[in-house]
Parts: structure tokens; sequence; C-alpha cells
């Protein structure tokens, strides 16, 4: 969430000692380049509930970066519509943990894991 609120990234742990899942989450560098986006603008949360949270933030090119997050104590699947986050037309969708274009269209849907974010960045077609 670090990088779509714009926030600086604090590690308090032994940067000599990491595993192998702290380097990939705090090293990957799309992630990063959302935190630095040159917009500078924060996320704003589109979906708030007791399970849900889905934050969107635009990017200086026209890209938005948009966070899924399941706060549920339970692997769930989710599907969001774009429309009902502010955005229309088709999208691109990359997947900024998956380093890869992972569809097309006007939704994303898919498993999210308890207390896992998805982040993706939408271009638009």
């Amino acid at each position: 969430m670090w990088c779509m609120m714009n926030s600086v990234l604090a590690a308090t742990t032994d940067l000599r000692n990491m595993n192998e899942a702290t380097k990939r989450i705090i090293l990957n560098d799309e992630i990063i380049a959302i935190n630095q986006d040159s917009l500078g603008r924060q996320a704003e949360r589109k979906v708030n509930n007791k399970t849900w949270n889905v934050f969107a933030r635009p990017l200086a090119n026209g890209d938005v970066a948009v966070a899924v997050l399941n706060r549920g104590d339970t692997a769930q699947n989710y599907e969001l519509s774009f429309e009902s986050i502010g955005l229309t037309g088709q999208y691109e969708i990359r997947d900024l943990w998956e380093y890869k274009v992972i569809g097309h269209g006007t939704l994303w849907k898919g498993g999210v894991q308890s207390h896992e974010t998805k982040v993706f960045r939408l271009r638009k077609k």
C-alpha cells in the first residue's frame, strides 16, 4: 500500500538479512515506479467494506494504478468492474507482482489471498 499512498518506504529489518519474500516486495521496480510517479497523487479509496478495499491512483502518463486488498481471514474471489471505480473504456491489465500483462477489458476478476494486496497498472486501450 505504500506505493499507492506516496509514502516513504521505511524498512525496519536488517537489510543484510532480508528473506526473499521481503526483497520481492521492497525491490519491485514496477511498484517503486508507482510510488515515485511524477504526478505525485495519492490513491483514493473507491471500495471500503468489511472484506475489501480498492484504491485507484492516476499516473502521469495517463495510466491508473489499482490496488485490491482482501481484509478477510480467508482467500476469496473478487470481481472489479473498472466502471465502478470511475474508469470507462477498455484497459490493458498488468499485474505488478507478476511482472506481466494478465488481460484486457473492462474488469478484473480473480482470487485474492487473505490479507493480500493485488496491484495492477491499467493502460487505456
